[in-house]
């Protein structure tokens, strides 16, 4: 099966088609195209020996093709985005698969809290139908989705997304939907390339290929960050990442409170539990000129000229790889105790009730009697 990542963007009076190929589960190279004004296409071959990533910049339109469907539209059509010039704001961003989201804890603890404080919040998401089967936690395969959202078409989903963003005070900025795993770039050769992530390197394991696919719809939904910034005409005050899957057992800590703390804008907060010998990749809360660093992580990702002083036989998993994002470019990382973003890992079983992946449960969480996911047999 051939599998078709296509994203829009204007460029003057042409619109860029950026458009990358996988057979088999594998990556091929990118081919380019470009849709001209006049209703004539002209294709552009990439360069034999080009590596490194695209991350689409997508266009203000709603764009359908067989891989995703996108919804970002501009802050003009999106009337819930403009607030007063006075009031500070959130970005929080929620990535992984479709079928593992627990939503209303998130709109509870995270959304409504923050707007709770006089905090616009903005929302990002990208979710993924159907991955490629990879679990690394095989308890996963027995979770099942919401039924909120099963059977839901993209539209209809993203329609019940916005109205529940909306209710809880915030407001849905961009949805991106992909029926199956997102393309990645090939990894170029040399370097430290395959020391980054070893233990389960994107060369070889679908595992890893997924941890890039997870950065490379981060950083796609921060280009749009990027734009919607300029369409404001000011930045967030704080950028936010979180997964579907996160179980909120109460409120987050008060993003004013991080605010007022000294270089706060280059600051990385995460819970100081379940680290792996790097930083927590749960959910983090990010200053804004540490939020331009660590949602490139893709990117950087790919350049073999980065963190090398940083590896030396250390960078086995995603968390050391993304403390050394942060590292080497001179951010501050604070860990935060469980009751400053009281989450963890939780999946919804047949019987209604949702569980716990044990092995990412935090003990000094101190809560008692919650129900482990049963392992698989």
């Amino acid at each position: 099966d051939i599998a078709l990542l296509q994203t829009a963007s204007k460029i003057n009076n042409d619109v860029f088609v950026h458009q990358s190929a996988t057979t088999q589960g594998e990556e091929s190279e990118a081919v380019e195209k470009f849709a001209l004004a006049d209703g004539r296409t002209e294709s552009r071959a990439v360069e034999p020996n080009h590596v490194g990533p695209e991350t689409p910049k997508l266009g203000r339109v709603v764009n359908e093709s067989g891989t995703m469907r996108a919804i970002c539209p501009s802050t003009e059509e999106v009337q819930c985005s403009h607030a007063d010039k006075q009031q500070r704001s959130i970005a929080v961003f929620i990535v992984g698969l479709r079928e593992r989201l627990l939503f209303n804890k998130t709109l509870e603890h995270v959304i409504r809290r923050s707007i709770q404080e006089g905090f616009v919040v903005h929302v990002y998401m990208a979710l993924v139908d159907k991955g490629n089967g990879a679990h690394w936690r095989l308890e996963r395969k027995r979770g099942i989705e919401d039924p909120m959202f099963a059977n839901l078409s993209h539209s209809a989903f993203q329609q019940r997304l916005s109205q529940q963003v909306r209710q809880a005070g915030g407001c849905l900025m961009c949805v991106l939907n992909y029926p199956g795993s997102e393309p990645v770039a090939p990894l170029p050769t040399g370097g430290d390339m395959d020391a980054r992530i070893s233990q389960y390197s994107p060369r070889r394991s679908k595992v890893g290929r997924n941890v890039l696919r997870t950065y490379r719809s981060r950083e796609t939904l921060w280009n749009v960050t990027l734009d919607n910034e300029k369409q404001l005409g000011r930045n967030y005050a704080l950028a936010m990442w979180t997964r579907p899957d996160s179980y909120w057992f109460g409120n987050i800590t008060s993003p004013g409170d991080l605010l007022s703390k000294a270089n706060s804008s280059t600051t990385v907060w995460t819970q100081d539990c379940k680290s792996a010998g790097g930083l927590n990749d749960k959910s983090a809360i990010l200053g804004r000129q540490a939020a331009g660093i660590m949602f490139k992580a893709y990117s950087r990702f790919y350049n073999t000229k980065t963190i090398t002083r940083y590896i030396r036989g250390k960078m086995a998993n995603a968390e050391r790889y993304l403390l050394a994002v942060a590292r080497e470019a001179g951010l501050q990382v604070r860990g935060l105790n469980f009751w400053s973003l009281p989450n963890s890992d939780g999946m919804l079983l047949a019987s209604g009730k949702v569980c716990f992946i044990e092995t990412y449960w935090c003990q000094a969480s101190g809560i008692k009697g919650q129900r482990m996911c049963p392992k698989r047999r």
